[in-house]
C-alpha cells in the first residue's frame, strides 16, 4: 500500500489516474481486435512445434541408450566446437567452417546437448508457453465485462506471451541444424580430418546418424519430424499506455 502524505493531492491524482484509464481503454481495445489473429497464428505455429521437440526427445534417448553417447566426453571439453587440425591456415576457410587464433578449422556442433544426460526440457517450455498463450486469447474473446484496469492489462499480456512464443522457437530451430546438410558436411570433414587422440566418426546420411569409434558402431534415425519446419510468430508492439508521475510517484493506468 503507498503511504500518501497529502491526501488531498494523493487523492486527485489517483482520480486523475482513474480518468487515464477510461482514456486508455479504447486505446487497448483495439490493441486486442488488431492482435487477437496473431494470438491464434501464435498457438497454431507452437503446436507446430511439439512434433518437434518430441522428435527430439525421441533422438536424445535412442543416443543415451547406444554408443553414440560416447561422443559427449568429446564435445563437453570444446562446448560443442568441432575441431580439425589445419596446417593450410592461409586458405579460405571452407563453409561453415571458421578458423581459430591458430589457425585450425572450427564448427559449432548445433544441438550438441542432445548427446548430453540433459537436454533442454523444450516440452516443458512449449507446454507452459502454449497454456500462456491460450490463456490470453481465452481473455480476448469475452474482455467486455472487465473494468478498465484489466482492459488496459490485456495488451501488456499478450505482448508478453507473443515474445516468449518469439524466443522459444528460434532455440528450436538451432537444435534442428544437426539433421541439416552444412552440419552433415561438417561432420564428415571432422570424420575425415587430422584430430589427436580421438578416432570417433560422426556422420549424417540420409536422415541416419551413425556414430563409430572403432570398437562400437551403431546407427540412429533420426526421426522425419526432427526437421519439420518452423516458423516464428510476429511479435507486435508494446502499447504505451498513459503514466503520469508527481513527486516521486507514478499513477499507472
Amino acid at each position: 500500500m503507498i503511504k500518501r502524505t497529502d491526501e488531498a493531492y494523493s487523492a486527485h491524482m489517483w482520480a486523475y489516474r482513474d480518468h487515464l484509464r477510461s482514456i486508455s481503454r479504447p486505446l487497448a481495445e483495439e490493441y486486442i481486435r488488431q492482435q487477437s489473429q496473431h494470438v491464434s497464428r501464435a498457438i497454431e505455429e507452437l503446436a507446430n512445434a511439439v512434433p518437434v521437440v518430441l522428435a527430439m526427445a525421441q533422438l536424445h534417448d535412442a543416443i543415451r541408450h547406444s554408443p553414440a553417447k560416447n561422443l559427449w566426453p568429446i564435445i563437453r571439453e570444446t562446448k560443442g566446437v568441432l575441431l580439425v587440425r589445419s596446417t593450410d591456415a592461409g586458405l579460405e576457410c571452407p563453409w561453415p567452417w571458421g578458423r581459430t587464433k591458430s589457425g585450425n578449422l572450427r564448427y559449432q556442433m548445433p544441438g550438441h546437448l542432445l548427446f548430453s544426460p540433459w537436454p533442454p526440457n523444450f516440452h516443458r517450455g512449449l507446454r507452459s508457453r502454449m497454456v500462456w498463450l491460450q490463456r490470453v486469447a481465452d481473455h480476448i474473446e469475452a474482455p467486455d465485462g472487465w473494468n478498465d484496469f484489466l482492459v488496459t492489462q490485456l495488451p501488456h499480456w499478450i505482448w508478453d506471451a507473443m515474445l516468449g512464443a518469439k524466443r522459444l522457437i528460434p532455440v528450436i530451430q538451432a537444435y534442428q541444424g544437426l539433421a541439416m546438410p552444412d552440419t552433415a558436411a561438417a561432420l564428415d570433414r571432422w570424420s575425415d580430418g587430422s584430430r589427436l587422440g580421438s578416432n570417433v566418426t560422426l556422420r549424417i546420411s540420409h536422415g541416419v546418424l551413425v556414430y563409430d569409434d572403432g570398437s562400437d558402431r551403431c546407427e540412429i534415425g533420426i526421426p522425419e519430424a526432427f526437421t519439420r519446419p518452423l516458423f516464428v510468430p510476429t511479435t507486435p508492439h508494446r502499447l504505451q499506455l498513459h503514466l503520469v508521475r508527481a513527486a516521486g510517484r507514478a499513477y499507472c493506468p
